[in-house]
């Protein structure tokens, strides 16, 4: 997969209605800080000494791993080796086109929506080379524009979605995925995903924990990699995001999302997307509409 490789670009959008792939090779990367899409993630590991956190676990990774990611999962890779090479593939899906691909006995984005759905997938070695060999196809395909062309990155996207579904009934008879997690930590999480739509404070957590807002300030971040009010927030604007995208009046998403008020609201927004609620709604909700009516 040497063909086409390129550095990481810091864009976490899609330019696109249906598809994105990037084939990355970095030296020297770290981490980048936790973050999330408004679209599905499929990240294949090349090379690399690369652990993945997703929503506070930390997988270790081998080359070959499948990452799997959906647009409510805040995540960041964090690179141990920063002399050894770093390359991975990236595919992003917006879920509309899953959608597209889907028909009423399959939904290909089970294997991202499903509640049991697994993050990483580390498949046996010729369902790893299925894998490399979908997506080193799908990069093929970025520039084609002979015979097919509409149809064949489709093709191999529904393949590429049929096997990882398949992939998640299998998941028991796979090697085992190292996760470094804490009962703490997750049952804060739980806590805040369902209970987004409230106020919530960290003194009051502290206190259903029975932990001092000290311990459970650093404990958050020395297994999370970011503070506790910040995840609070992150997951409230996803909150936010997916209630715009179900065409709620935005007067009205600061209050299921739990924000004191709209301001507060509108501030926290314009801070982590460099955009105002209205014109994300604009951009995502509107350009949609459009991109269906051509």
């Amino acid at each position: 997969m040497k063909a086409g490789r390129q550095r990481f670009q810091t864009r976490q959008h899609m330019m696109t209605s249906d598809y994105e792939i990037y084939h990355y090779f970095d030296r020297g990367m770290a981490s980048i800080s936790l973050h999330h899409h408004d679209f599905y993630e499929i990240y294949l590991l090349l090379d690399g000494d690369v652990s993945y956190q997703i929503e506070g676990r930390n997988y270790e990774l081998k080359p070959g791993d499948v990452i799997l990611i959906n647009s409510r999962e805040l995540h960041q890779a964090m690179v141990r080796d920063l002399s050894h090479p770093y390359e991975r593939v990236v595919l992003w899906l917006n879920r509309s086109f899953i959608a597209e691909l889907s028909t009423e006995q399959t939904d290909l984005a089970t294997c991202f929506e499903a509640p049991a759905h697994k993050n990483v997938i580390r498949a046996d070695v010729e369902r790893q080379q299925i894998f490399r060999g979908l997506m080193n196809r799908i990069l093929e395909l970025k520039d084609y524009t002979g015979f097919g062309a509409d149809i064949y990155p489709r093709a191999h996207v529904t393949e590429l979605l049929l096997y990882l579904n398949e992939e998640m009934t299998l998941t028991g008879e796979r090697p085992r995925v190292e996760v470094r997690k804490s009962r703490l930590i997750d049952g804060i999480i739980e806590y805040i995903a369902n209970h987004l739509e409230e106020e919530i404070k960290i003194d009051d957590l502290a206190e259903m924990f029975f932990l001092s807002k000290f311990h459970l300030c650093r404990e958050f971040k020395n297994q999370t990699g970011t503070t506790l009010h910040r995840y609070i927030v992150q997951k409230k604007l996803i909150q936010a995001k997916e209630l715009i995208l179900d065409h709620l009046p935005i007067t009205e998403v600061y209050q299921q999302s739990g924000f004191g008020d709209y301001s507060n609201f509108f501030r926290a927004f314009r801070n982590e997307y460099n955009m105002t609620p209205k014109q994300y709604y604009e951009r995502v909700v509107k350009g949609e509409a459009e991109s269906a009516d051509v």
